[in-house]
């Protein structure tokens, strides 16, 4: 355990070296200050790292010119064994950040999409994954200088992959999204935009016309949510399980009411399930339901209520009391 958790401090301090690099250099930017802020936020260990790293930084010129003794003590020997690799990461950091603008990958600019019921796993261009869930598309837009998606309808589960010269956005109607090295979930509903934080941090700006008033921002850690509406912005902290089932195709429902379970469960089912009767609008349910077989799901869901699914014409159906 102890050495797994010296080959993770090793690591961190790798990527510190590569913020001091960053934010040493003529090009740093606004971004580069908020992003390595979100950076040192998301463990405990980043500021150590970032500590150890100023002090290697500072040492970089002396080192390469320090004698190794046969007696030095243990904590020494294995500071000089990874020191040279440390700064062999940091040169090429500091090279990295020179040349960019002449090796940055060529744009890519795509649609994802998937159909009702559907849900798939997609790579990005950068490694990063985009889990799409039913009836969703989202627009990709890379650069040289930033990682730009566009969630036009539906949500996403996001899985970032960690690039401190790149930015990865996704904005969802009024909402930024910005996140490093994380994993976060968008849902855009018709009237709102729900932001879930899974691993990590992330940033949500608000865009668009603000008057005189400045823009809003919220900074999420794991196990939070933001939920931006024309009512105004809440966080939150929700019940994880119950929202990010659908990456297993399950509907998770604790005391819910019906009406609302059949508006998530019409999201996988291109019939349309009218719920007329207010009394049966207000019977509250709890289970986990299978979201892809939503018919079959809906037939259960009327048995356990004793309730009886009317078929109108090809495409909509009704339920109602058994009695009617």
């Amino acid at each position: 355990m102890k050495q797994k958790e010296h080959r993770q401090f090793e690591q961190a301090v790798d990527a510190a070296l590569g913020w001091v690099a960053r934010l040493r250099a003529d090009t740093v930017s606004r971004e580069d200050h908020q992003a390595f802020a979100l950076w040192l936020g998301e463990d405990a260990s980043h500021p150590v790292a970032m500590d150890e790293a100023l002090d290697l930084w500072d040492d970089l010129g002396a080192v390469r010119h320090m004698p190794a003794t046969g007696d030095e003590p243990a904590e020494a020997a294995n500071r000089s064994r990874w020191l040279p690799a440390a700064i062999a990461v940091a040169a090429s950091l500091v090279l990295a950040v020179v040349l960019w603008p002449k090796v940055a990958m060529d744009p890519v600019s795509t649609q994802l999409q998937t159909a009702m019921g559907e849900r798939h796993d997609f790579e990005l261009p950068d490694g990063s994954r985009a889990l799409l869930n039913t009836n969703s598309s989202l627009n990709v837009s890379y650069a040289g200088d930033q990682r730009h998606i566009t969630l036009t309808q539906g949500e996403a589960w996001f899985q970032v992959k960690s690039d401190a010269t790149r930015p990865f956005h996704v904005d969802a109607g009024d909402a930024r999204i910005t996140a490093l090295g994380t994993a976060f979930n968008v849902y855009r509903d018709r009237d709102s935009t729900s932001v879930t934080v899974t691993e990590g941090v992330v940033r949500v700006t608000e865009l668009g016309e603000t008057g005189a008033r400045a823009a809003t921002v919220e900074v999420l850690r794991v196990n939070q949510q933001l939920t931006a509406s024309d009512d105004g912005w809440k966080v939150s902290v929700p019940d994880m399980e119950q929202q990010l089932a659908w990456r297993q195709g399950q509907l998770v429902a604790r005391e819910m009411p019906l009406a609302e379970l059949i508006a998530q469960l019409q999201r996988y089912y291109e019939t349309d399930i009218l719920l007329t009767d207010p009394d049966i609008a207000a019977l509250t349910v709890s289970g986990v339901f299978d979201l892809d077989q939503p018919e079959a799901t809906l037939g259960a869901l009327a048995l356990s209520l004793d309730l009886k699914t009317e078929p109108l014409d090809t495409g909509t159906v009704q339920l109602l009391k058994s009695g009617q």
